[in-house]
């Protein structure tokens, strides 16, 4: 029977470090044997979790090992390398001895769910504790191109909370300069890439005046959610 934790709910946002990049490829040393000084044996389960979040967010490989089981640092690594900065713990329940927290990717969606065995059931000094990591709705990695027609799309339509989502505000000040609501005849006719940005080009079928949208690339695959940060008008 699962019995829920109350007071770990959806506000509880994880400070970690590093950006998130989506990977297929396994460190090498993920999962390997770790050296972990002192005892956690004594940590309640959602603390362990959290800290094993950040690590494995902040692309600290050891840290995560000590707090992973080998499988579950696989796992982790696995999906992204490093996990990033969005992880925000949203429930926490227990079940025979293992209590399961779960955290939401507030930049492209899905969810974590980490088993960690409860306090007096951990081997010596507490380490390794995490056994199972579950990934629910993976984040969707959008690439540049999708992502600036997301925002042409949104502002096009007058949708300010995922204009600014998809924009830096500096680039959803230049959009609302031209138009609070940009319309729906704006039609992409060009993309290129230079210095880590890909520039996509639309056309207005009424004005005939050209937008460019300036997505950085590396923003994008941290999982920042402002990666659009240039626009240009002619």
């Amino acid at each position: 029977m699962i019995r829920r934790i109350m007071g770990l709910g959806a506000t509880t946002a994880l400070a970690v470090t590093a950006p998130l990049v989506l990977t297929g490829a396994t460190p090498a040393n993920a999962g390997t044997t770790a050296t972990c000084a002192g005892s956690v044996a004594g940590v309640s389960a959602t603390t362990y979790a959290d800290r094993l979040v950040r690590a494995w967010g902040s692309g600290n490989t050891a840290a995560a090992n000590c707090y992973a089981s080998t499988t579950t640092s696989r796992t982790l690594f696995g999906q992204a390398t490093p996990g990033g900065i969005h992880w925000r713990r949203v429930s926490t329940e227990g079940a025979a001895g293992t209590i399961y927290v779960t955290y939401h990717d507030d930049a492209r969606g899905g969810n974590l769910t980490i088993g960690v065995q409860n306090v007096g059931l951990r081997g010596a000094g507490g380490w390794h504790a995490a056994y199972t990591a579950r990934f629910s709705n993976e984040p969707k990695a959008w690439n540049a191109v999708q992502w600036s027609d997301n925002l042409v799309r949104a502002w096009g339509r007058g949708d300010a909370k995922w204009t600014a989502y998809y924009a830096t505000p500096a680039a959803v000040r230049s959009l609302h300069t031209v138009a609070a609501r940009g319309g729906s005849h704006w039609t992409r006719i060009g993309t290129e890439g230079a210095a880590g940005t890909t520039y996509v080009t639309y056309r207005n079928d009424v004005t005939r005046h050209t937008l460019v949208i300036g997505v950085s690339n590396v923003g994008l695959s941290q999982g920042d959610a402002h990666a659009a940060y240039t626009v240009r008008y002619h």
